[in-house]
């Protein structure tokens, strides 16, 4: 293992952490509107890293390092692994944050693969390992887009990256106050049942901001409508994760400077 530094830049801001020992440390938020303030902002943390690993929002192809398009920090698009390693000196890992959930699930103890990630915060990202835990990627260059999805309900908007995210999460809350969160579960776990249906996971990790805040409120419902499953499609474990800061585990893990956990 290497010592180095890791980056999630979504929709509420860019997170940033050192990598110690295999050890996500010394997390805070950053504000970064260029290449060269995220590239001085890595530097702040360690002057020499060994590795850097970014993860980020919206359409990258992590082979080249480039970001496609990003709704999140659309200054970034472009050949983003290229530009930091010229100013930071150091290999550079560049992956879509849904992959980097995807690839935190590697570091949960004895868990089962395959598996999927879904991760709820400002919107809604995905990703997928396969039965031997690495990623699974659609026919292109990208990581999955499950944000146009549509989902069983009544409001106007259901397609998945809004009904999900923190836009559609506020508007249940307006209208709908205390009985936000169990009208949200369901939502959720109407998705979650057809997203099983089609990956057929043994895990399936929950996380980001929305999953944390909610906490225990989730849970019922999701477990309620997993039992609905047909009786082919097993019943996966699902995986409530505790920390808003879950794909800083997954990119250590793509840059190589952290383990995964053994099974």
């Amino acid at each position: 293992m290497r010592d180095g530094v890791v980056v999630d830049m979504g929709g509420s801001g860019t997170r940033i952490g050192a990598v110690v020992d295999g050890h996500v440390v010394r997390v805070h938020s950053a504000h970064v509107a260029t290449a060269e303030d995220l590239a001085a902002a890595v530097l702040a943390v360690d002057p020499a890293p060994a590795g850097v690993g970014v993860s980020l929002s919206g359409s990258v192809d992590a082979d080249r390092g480039r970001v496609l398009a990003s709704r999140a920090a659309a200054w970034a698009e472009g050949d983003l692994r290229t530009e930091l390693v010229s100013r930071i000196e150091a290999p550079v890992s560049v992956i879509g944050d849904g992959d980097a959930h995807a690839l935190a699930m590697t570091r949960l103890p004895k868990v089962r693969y395959g598996g999927i990630a879904i991760s709820l915060g400002a919107a809604l990202a995905f990703g997928a390992l396969n039965s031997h835990g690495a990623l699974i990627h659609p026919c292109g260059v990208t990581g999955w887009d499950m944000g146009h999805w549509r989902i069983v309900d009544d409001h106007t908007n259901t397609e998945a990256w809004w009904a999900l995210g923190g836009h559609g999460l506020y508007d249940l809350e307006r209208e709908h106050g205390d009985d936000a969160a169990e009208l949200y579960a369901y939502r959720l776990a109407s998705f979650l049942v057809d997203t099983v249906q089609m990956f057929r996971p043994q895990t399936v990790l929950l996380t980001g901001g929305i999953v944390v805040g909610l906490g225990e409120a989730l849970h019922g419902p999701v477990a309620e409508q997993l039992n609905t499953l047909p009786i082919s499609v097993p019943t996966p474990r699902v995986v409530y994760s505790p920390s808003r800061d879950t794909a800083l585990f997954g990119a250590a893990v793509a840059a190589g400077l952290a383990l995964p956990e053994m099974r």
